[in-house]
């Protein structure tokens, strides 16, 4: 359905080294958006025309979020139905004064005049929309992504052995394939331990870099980080957010984190609830959406181990 709005999230179905930035962007685009859809429920949408698909709650949603608004209009055989579309004229105080609609199943000849020919429903008062936010904290948490899987990477890449020839390397491989798959006791040609025929050779044909696996494993403040930044998306749309324990915050503290939560909340809420209101004033209609106050989402809720391997 969102690909037949825009194309995006034909991403296909897996992703490899060289696509998984993007891949992980579409993955928080639509995990964030997924989150937004359930702020709000709709009643009262109309039903739709005979034989017409009824109004889609998915589409509607992903149209107010993703677009900012809809053009809600009446047909004679769609019945009442919103369609995203282009902001077109300006008004006395410079608002939009009609709606462009581009679509096969509609084939008007002029922009819809609204409060007459259309209402607006719109999220937020500047008919943009909230993806900004979603693509932001969507490109933070790709970013993190990419540094946990190197974070993994690396945590796999403990030693680094370099042969003296390959003949050396081809015995050592083998030793150490014989390791890996749990070989108790390990035969290898004593050669290996004699140094190659050069004034600068090391004692043994090889050398060897060890890491510190336990000093450069960063994986648990990578997953700190993703947690710190879902829980600032969470209050960035309006979701009660704790990060602390509650008996630890100080009243100001706590009643800081409340008005950033409610503040943005409530101008979504203020636009949607006027432009509903004309809508249904111009049409006869009853939809009304109702903010639905999620549980407050606390730090120990997105928690993750914080171990760190022995080496």
């Amino acid at each position: 359905m969102y690909s037949a709005y825009y194309g995006y999230y034909d991403m296909g179905s897996g992703c490899d080294e060289r696509t998984f930035s993007a891949f992980s962007q579409s993955y928080w685009e639509r995990s964030l958006f997924q989150r937004c859809r359930t702020l709000f429920r709709f009643s009262g949408l109309p039903d739709a025309a005979p034989d017409q698909v009824q109004t889609d709650l998915d589409a509607f949603l992903y149209g107010l979020f993703r677009c900012g608004f809809l053009a809600m209009f009446e047909t004679r055989d769609y019945g009442i139905t919103f369609q995203p579309g282009t902001l077109v004229g300006l008004g006395l105080q410079y608002q939009p004064t009609g709606v462009n609609i581009a679509s096969p199943y509609f084939n008007f000849m002029r922009p819809l005049k609204i409060g007459e020919e259309c209402a607006v429903i719109k999220l937020t008062p500047d008919y943009m929309g909230i993806w900004d936010i979603i693509s932001k904290y969507a490109t933070e948490l790709k970013l993190n992504d990419v540094a946990i899987r190197l974070s993994q990477i690396n945590a796999r890449f403990a030693y680094a052995i370099a042969a003296g020839n390959q003949k050396d390397a081809a015995s050592i491989k083998k030793l150490l394939e014989k390791l890996a798959n749990g070989e108790p006791g390990v035969v290898y040609d004593v050669n290996l331990l004699k140094p190659i025929g050069n004034k600068d050779a090391p004692s043994v044909p090889w050398a060897q870099f060890d890491r510190d696996l336990k000093q450069n494993f960063i994986l648990p403040e990578l997953l700190a980080a993703r947690r710190t930044t879902l829980l600032d998306f969470y209050r960035e749309i309006g979701v009660r957010v704790n990060p602390d324990k509650k008996e630890r915050m100080v009243n100001k503290e706590a009643q800081s984190y409340d008005a950033e939560t409610f503040n943005r909340r409530e101008v979504w809420n203020i636009s949607l609830q006027e432009s509903l209101r004309l809508a249904n004033k111009l049409y006869g209609t009853n939809i009304a959406a109702e903010f639905i106050e999620p549980e407050e989402v606390t730090e120990d809720a997105l928690s993750y181990p914080t171990t760190k391997p022995d080496q």
